[in-house]
């Protein structure tokens, strides 16, 4: 089985105002394969108290070393 890295943003908002941004950490997750990052993310931080971001890298292509 296949496990990915994942690099993401977990931001916790205030349920009153969601535009208020109240913590924001960064975290790194190991991930099988076949998981989605997208749902796994909303099952863990659901919202709108959260929200995740992926590191804009995650979609870069791996090029050969």
């Amino acid at each position: 089985m296949f496990v990915r890295d994942y690099g993401f943003t977990i931001t916790e908002h205030d349920p009153e105002r969601p535009s208020m941004v109240l913590s924001r950490e960064h975290r790194t997750i190991k991930l099988p394969d076949g998981l989605e990052f997208f749902g796994w993310g909303r099952d863990h931080w659901p919202a709108p108290q959260w929200s995740t971001e992926l590191d804009p890298w995650q979609f870069a292509p791996k090029w050969p070393r």
